[in-house]
């Protein structure tokens, strides 16, 4: 009888235990830009994309204008698979022909913005540069929804029409 009401005992204690530990925090949901339609080849045959130090990372960021306009923020629990700049070379250079120009990209802006509450809107800034010319795109997109979801959607919309713009322009030779 003791003997089971120790073994009652311990075996209570061990789940009671279980339950004090901490949980595990959720893992981030990783994104990407989506999969890419196919299209007609670039006019570029070679892609380079550069972007300052605080774009080189994995986070979905934000900027709340209508409260702290100075303050970048990021998303706990959303990431990118991979840096922007990284994700933005890797579509460049899926559409790229074996004869054209070399293209340069220096990304600039890749964030979302909240006007105010509720309500928000993506932005991406780039410069192009061949050896000919140079030219400085800017796009923004409404998003659906006023959060990371609706951000990441933003995004691929906004990075799809901005590599339409980019096989549209023609710098001259």
């Amino acid at each position: 009888m003791m003997r089971c009401l120790s073994w009652t005992l311990m075996l209570s204690l061990a789940v009671s235990a279980c339950s004090l530990l901490p949980e595990r925090p959720p893992q981030p949901a990783l994104h990407d830009f989506g999969a890419a339609g196919a299209a007609a080849p670039a006019p570029w045959s070679s892609v380079d994309v550069d972007a300052p130090d605080w774009l080189q990372n994995d986070r979905l960021q934000y900027r709340l204008l209508y409260a702290k306009p100075t303050e970048l923020r990021s998303y706990t629990l959303d990431r990118w698979i991979a840096p922007p700049p990284a994700l933005l070379e890797q579509r460049l250079k899926a559409g790229r022909s074996a004869n054209g120009y070399r293209l340069r990209i220096e990304l600039q802006a890749f964030e979302q913005v909240f006007d105010r509450p509720g309500r928000s809107h993506v932005m991406i800034r780039l410069r192009a540069e061949t050896p000919a010319a140079a030219k400085t795109f800017q796009f923004e997109q409404p998003t659906a929804s006023p959060d990371a979801a609706g951000a990441v959607q933003a995004f691929a919309q906004t990075i799809s029409r901005a590599i339409d713009q980019l096989r549209a322009w023609r710098p001259k030779n």
